[in-house]
């Protein structure tokens, strides 16, 4: 059992624990917005640190940058935002997925 198998069922036990646990009514407020962004936001993170760390990398730039994109996107379209924002959004992404290879550096895998 490698690590990708690992992650997947950390991330459906995480699906399923916010399904179980939450009534729908939390997760249309503002403090469950949060909350579904932060786990987001942190599954993005850990995806792109074990697809690109090690000498053999699993996880494209692009790949990276797109899910970057699509994550701030997301995010945004949780929080209802103004079309305008959907730009920053974009950029921010953008950001986010291209910069992924120097944050990972810094992040030390047990």
């Amino acid at each position: 059992m490698n690590r990708w198998w690992f992650f997947a069922a950390c991330l459906f036990g995480g699906i399923f624990g916010l399904y179980a646990f939450w009534r729908f009514e939390d997760a249309v407020s503002d403090l469950g917005r949060t909350v579904i962004a932060f786990f987001l936001f942190g599954f993005y993170c850990a995806l792109v640190v074990i697809g690109t760390s090690g000498k053999k990398r699993t996880l494209s730039l692009l790949m990276q940058t797109l899910l970057g994109i699509s994550l701030s996107c997301t995010i945004a379209a949780l929080f209802s935002a103004p079309a305008d924002a959907y730009l920053l959004a974009v950029i921010l992404g953008l950001i986010l997925g291209f910069t992924a290879d120097w944050w990972v550096n810094h992040i030390q895998l047990p």
